[in-house]
């Protein structure tokens, strides 16, 4: 796989926090601490966090016992360190050699993060600098869309097989089990699967159970894995055995929608409008009362990130992007249908994998 490139990530970030009148961009452990500086660790009490400086080198900081740990999975060459017994955010403090105005925090650091540096930089104004990275975020270049068409192939594999081995009296959990040990054998990463049967399909995202299997049964498997960290997120529903022609009717609808999104997700068209197309399919079939969440959300470090495709969103998509195709229509009592893809938007957009989802008789 091509590498991920950190040091442009910085570069970039660096002049947009040049463009603010920024001085220093804190990121403690966090997804956006692992966007910029490759290491993927749990906040805890003891003070971490990479400071990307207006007028100086980006830095880290973090305890003395940690140096080796943080050199080794991060893309910082030294670290600034501090003992047990030393008050963290003064070390902090000393290791910022100018004025410092203006700060902006990483959106998910603590309150008790923000009010010790409040304390120890009490005359800095102190923003939300969620909007700067998350920008950068959300356009995905080569190295990581790769990754996501190779956690979506191991994705779709691992669904497949589960299904392929389905058993009169298997229960959702069970099947839930068999996908996640499936896919992380080929992944080699952590994953995460739903799994609902016949009237629990229409409940999205309702949780598996000891429900079982039965003949001719609706299933719907919602789940995905990683690759170096990127998420894929797939919906496939089928029938163990025949399936209906009330199924078959409402699966045509719902993948008409599917397809209609994805031909309107492209470059300039705003995320809303992607809702719009897939919504007025189903609306059109009066089925409009079971389609009951927005069509779909951004894809990436996160299952669920910018943009997401709802209505309200005015904001215009743009090449790079990747998001979910998710539409469904859920008959409470009955079943549910749901059909998700991940979508790379470009002028004409594609799906980051294709696969034939008819797998009933």
């Amino acid at each position: 796989m091509k590498p991920l490139n950190f040091e442009e990530r910085e570069k970039k970030l660096k002049k947009d926090i040049e463009k603010e009148d920024v001085d220093l961009f804190i990121i403690p452990p966090s997804v956006d601490f692992l966007y910029m500086f490759k290491g993927a660790f749990h906040i805890s009490e003891r003070l971490v966090c990479g400071i990307i400086q207006k007028d100086d080198d980006s830095i880290l900081i973090a305890p003395s016992f940690e140096k080796e740990r943080m050199t080794k999975y991060t893309t910082f060459d030294d670290v600034v360190t501090w003992k047990e017994e030393d008050d963290p955010y003064a070390v902090l403090k000393e290791a910022i050699s100018y004025d410092v105005k203006k700060i902006a925090m990483e959106p998910t650091t603590p309150f008790e993060v923000y009010s010790r540096l409040k304390k120890k930089f009490p005359n800095a104004e102190f923003i939300d600098g969620g909007f700067l990275i998350r920008k950068m975020r959300t356009i995905k270049d080569y190295a990581e869309i790769e990754r996501m068409e190779i956690s979506g192939e191991n994705t779709v594999k691992g669904i497949l097989k589960t299904i392929e081995n389905l058993e009169e009296g298997l229960t959702e959990l069970e099947i839930l089990k068999r996908a996640q040990k499936e896919m992380t054998r080929l992944s080699g990463e952590p994953s995460w699967v739903l799994v609902q049967i016949d009237e629990n399909s229409a409940m999205p995202h309702g949780p598996p159970s000891t429900k079982k299997l039965q003949k001719n049964s609706v299933v719907l498997i919602d789940a995905g894995t990683t690759c170096d960290n990127y998420f894929a997120d797939i919906t496939v529903t089928t029938v163990f055995g025949r399936a209906s022609e009330e199924f078959l009717k409402v699966y045509d609808i719902v993948e008409q929608a599917n397809e209609a999104a994805l031909l309107k997700s492209k470059t300039g068209v705003t995320a809303e409008q992607v809702d719009f197309a897939a919504r007025e399919v189903i609306e059109k079939a009066d089925y409009g009362k079971c389609f009951t969440h927005r069509l779909g959300h951004g894809l990436g470090l996160e299952v669920h990130e910018d943009p997401y495709i709802v209505k309200g969103n005015k904001d215009p998509l743009v090449s790079g992007n990747v998001h979910t195709d998710e539409p469904g229509i859920y008959i409470p009592e009955k079943f549910g249908v749901r059909i998700e893809d991940d979508i790379l938007v470009d002028k004409i957009s594609k799906r980051l994998v294709s696969f034939d989802r008819h797998i009933w008789i």
